[in-house]
């Protein structure tokens, strides 16, 4: 048998090494048998029943279980990277069920298949080098929760009127308690298979765990900057609009996209922060950055709270396992060659130094934005690049020769800086190309550095040159912004001039100096830094260039008291002891809400009726205050109808008259544009010798003519057409509609409504707080009661404790982990989260993960970076 922790003979298709089929020859292996059994069974007919394309489902479910049978040990790979983008309910109409589930059920059925058969013939590991062990107590803990959760489904199935399965069931019907509570069972459903998995290959687990995280959080930023550069624009941080990428369970609001961004974040960040390659760490640093560009976009304060909170701890816990592994020596855990050494604290006055040139960014940064707009803010970048990779040789030569470099360098950058002011003035657009050209100057006289060498000719040339780049500074703030450009770019960089000035007389406070600051690590660091100014920028961008984030900002104390009220009119919705103590079930909050709570929670709705052998739609409209916004909308995704009018065909009834608004609008999810529509009132039927009033009739319209829609190639939109009731109250039924553009292509799928609301979806644009509870603790207390409340709080707080002080403190995951589940906590003090079925995968399987993840020998913290 191999040694413990030996690794293993990479032999084998794709180095997986050796494939064979066994019979199963334990329990355990014939458990997993009848456990893949059951998710074929389960996955395959799910697959079979997806509106959109059921062999092709079907045949993307039996690849993707291929594939995690050949990769059983990183399954969670496969299931959390592609989770952000696999949301089609706005094209396939279902809700109750979706893509998560055809993932889960894949990689579960290949997974304890490949286990059972012992597909891939691997070491396993003895039973101390197991990643994922449960105590008896945290089994029972497991276990008292998933009762919980089933038993909420039991209550919201009897508060529905009792069970009826349907594919395509809303908020209000039985199907919705399975749509609730079905993230914790998804999870549970995998948990003996990764508990195998880190038993096998503890590492190879953890990270899959870690890449999975950060590849997911990789998708779902590139899907905040496609939506953002699809439909307002890059720099737009005015227009009120908030991304919500493709997260589709924000339909009604709620915070899905918040809540999936603090949970995968650190991990991006931790990941970072350990990597000593090149390539991975430039790889690290643009998804940081997506990340925070996906993080400001989402307008939540929320995030902003959350973060913080969430972030710090994770440093802190991370230096701690360095400390503890360096303090231990490099033979008993946690550090081995690739890593880098524990760094010594910075000096008194290079934290200081450091904290002046934070301040005197910041500072410069809403100065120059305030005048100079990007461009200025541009320039300014460029000043501060150069700073941070000023060479350490500059603080070789004397203190008297550096003064003079200073003194001649300000002298000979003020000629270049007047010389380039008054050639700005004759030349259009100079000023950019003087600023170009002192960047230039400055990057080659860095790579001309000769590090160990006193050249105090050299520290005078590269003092001019930045004092010359931060004069064009100046001038592109004031070709840009005129008088206000000049003088604010002028006290900024003043103080960015003096400030460094002082550091360079006094080498103590550059916080850059040191060996610890020169090579590769350097390198390192101040990329991170260069990336921190880019935040920096974005945070002054935003709160600079637009109002919509301040107006948010101002308002936290208006919205908190409507939190509240929310709040305390959800809680009376529960009656009686045994609903506080058990809950009034999984998802019947929206229906109680609707019979129980005041007029402006009557929202709209929709059910699927039969009248004979032909189905037909009910629609109807909410009772409170109707607006643009606040409509109850069914919606379906079209192809880019062709220029010119549309022409529609409905056949529809109604008792009363009623305003029916259809739309043809460019709409991710909840911010129509380009909007083409009409607004025709239905009045009932007059009755005939044969029909009584109110039957049947038959509408034919034209809207537009429609200008072209679908924006361009390189940042599609999608194409939506709605229908709406503008009438408070009001009920129409639709039994056909068909839709034909200009070429008369058809443009609804299912118009008749024959296979049920297979590719309609709906959506509430603007009016979201009936629709949640908006607290995480108050969801699971409304559902679950007491009981399932002081359960899941305790396993939060036991996770908690195990990673941050536990056997789980020195897991390589364990920060980010703890920093997930803060920042969870902290977001879903102001929003529900689990009412959203990928959010709450994520978070119990973090959770789930988090009672039972421990530290290994040699599984350390550097290794899995």
């Amino acid at each position: 048998m191999a040694a413990a922790g030996a690794r293993p003979a990479t032999t084998g298709l794709l180095g997986l090494g050796e494939f064979k089929l066994n019979r199963p020859a334990t329990r355990l292996q014939w458990l997993a048998l009848v456990g893949a059994l059951g998710l074929a069974a389960v996955g395959a007919e799910l697959a079979w029943h997806h509106p959109l394309s059921g062999p092709l489902a079907l045949a993307a479910w039996g690849a993707v279980a291929l594939l995690a049978a050949l990769l059983w040990v990183k399954t969670p790979l496969i299931v959390l990277a592609p989770l952000p983008l696999l949301g089609l309910a706005p094209w396939s109409g279902w809700i109750t069920f979706e893509e998560l589930d055809l993932l889960v059920t894949a990689c579960g059925c290949g997974g304890y298949l490949a286990y059972a058969l012992q597909l891939n013939a691997r070491d396993r590991a003895p039973a101390w080098r197991h990643g994922l062990v449960y105590s008896p107590v945290v089994l029972v803990l497991i276990v008292a929760l998933a009762l919980s959760a089933a038993w909420s489904v039991k209550r919201g199935f009897a508060d529905a009127g009792g069970f009826e399965f349907g594919w395509f069931h809303g908020y209000h019907e039985a199907m919705n308690s399975v749509r609730n509570a079905k993230a914790i069972f998804l999870v549970l459903a995998l948990l003996p298979l990764w508990t195998a998995a880190a038993a096998a290959r503890p590492r190879g687990f953890a990270r899959g765990l870690l890449l999975g995280l950060v590849l997911a959080l990789l998708a779902g930023a590139g899907a905040a900057l496609w939506e953002r550069l699809a439909y307002t624009g890059l720099l737009d941080f005015s227009t009120d609009y908030r991304t919500t990428a493709l997260f589709w369970e924000m339909h009604v609001g709620g915070a899905a996209l918040d809540g999936f961004l603090v949970m995968t974040l650190p991990f991006a960040l931790l990941a970072l922060l350990r990597t000593r390659a090149p390539m991975n760490f430039a790889a690290g640093l643009v998804i940081m950055l997506l990340a925070a560009y996906a993080v400001l976009t989402t307008f939540s304060r929320g995030v902003y709270l959350a973060l913080p909170f969430a972030l710090i701890p994770m440093v802190l816990l991370a230096d701690a396992q360095r400390r503890r592994a360096a303090a231990a020596g490099p033979d008993s855990s946690q550090l081995d060659g690739t890593g880098a050494p524990v760094d010594a604290p910075l000096p008194r006055l290079a934290k200081l130094g450091a904290l002046a040139m934070a301040s005197a960014f910041g500072l410069a940064a809403a100065l120059i934005f305030g005048g100079g707009g990007y461009r200025g803010l541009a320039a300014l970048f460029g000043v501060m690049v150069v700073l941070l990779t000023m060479p350490a040789s500059l603080w070789r030569p004397s203190l008297g020769q550096r003064l003079t470099a200073l003194l001649m360098g300000g002298v000979l950058a003020l000629l270049l800086g007047a010389a380039s002011w008054a050639l700005s003035t004759l030349l259009p657009k100079a000023a950019y190309w003087l600023n170009a050209l002192a960047l230039l100057a400055c990057g080659l006289l860095r790579w001309r550095d000769a590090p160990g060498e006193v050249r105090p000719v050299y520290a005078l040339l590269v003092t001019t040159a930045w004092f010359w780049l931060l004069s064009t500074m100046v001038i592109v703030a004031d070709y840009w912004g005129g008088t206000t450009g000049l003088w604010t770019a002028l006290a900024a960089g003043l103080a960015l001039a003096g400030l460094w000035a002082v550091m360079l007389l006094e080498p103590r406070l550059w916080p850059l100096n040191g060996a610890a600051h020169q090579g590769v690590a350097g390198w390192r660091k101040r990329a991170l830094l260069v990336a921190g100014l880019l935040l920096v920028m974005a945070i002054v961008a935003a709160l600079g260039g637009g109002s919509y984030l301040r107006d948010r900002v101002a308002g936290w104390k208006e919205d908190g008291q409507t939190r509240l009220t929310h709040w305390r009119e959800s809680l009376r919705l529960l009656h009686g002891g045994r609903q506080w103590l058990l809950g009034k079930g999984a998802g019947r909050f929206v229906t109680s809400n609707y019979y129980d709570g005041p007029t402006s929670a009557q929202v709209g709705d929709y059910r699927l009726r039969n009248d004979g052998n032909e189905s037909y739609l009910a629609m109807a409209a909410g009772k409170h205050q109707l607006g643009r916004g606040e409509q109850f909308r069914i919606s379906q995704r079209i192809p880019a109808p062709a220029v010119g009018p549309v022409k529609i065909e409905l056949l529809s009834r109604t008792a009363a008259d009623a305003a029916l608004v259809l739309q043809i609008c460019e709409k991710n999810l909840l911010y129509p544009d380009n909007c083409s529509g009409i607004e025709q009132v239905l009045k009932p039927a007059p009755a005939d010798g044969q029909t009584p009033a109110g039957g049947w009739q038959t509408l034919q319209m034209q809207l537009g003519p429609l200008p072209a829609l679908g924006g361009d190639w390189w940042a599609p939109r999608f194409v939506t057409f709605s229908m709406s009731l503008d009438t408070r109250g009001a009920r129409v039924d639709i039994a056909r509609i068909a839709m034909h553009d200009a070429q008369g292509r058809a443009l609804l799928v299912n118009g008749d409504f024959n296979r049920e609301m297979a590719r309609w979806f709906f959506s509430s644009d603007r009016h979201h707080l009936p629709w949640h509870i908006k607290n995480a603790a108050l969801h699971v207390l409304f559902e679950q009661g007491l009981v399932g409340l002081a359960l899941l709080g305790g396993a939060y707080l036991l996770a908690l404790a195990r990673l941050s002080f536990g056997r789980g403190r020195d897991h390589p995951l364990a920060p980010a982990i703890v920093a997930a589940l803060i920042g969870f906590g902290v977001v879903g003090a102001f929003d529900s989260l689990l009412d959203a079925p990928r959010i709450g995968f994520i978070f119990f399987a973090l959770l789930l993960l988090g009672l039972g993840l421990r530290a290994l020998p040699g599984e350390g913290v550097a290794r899995l970076a």
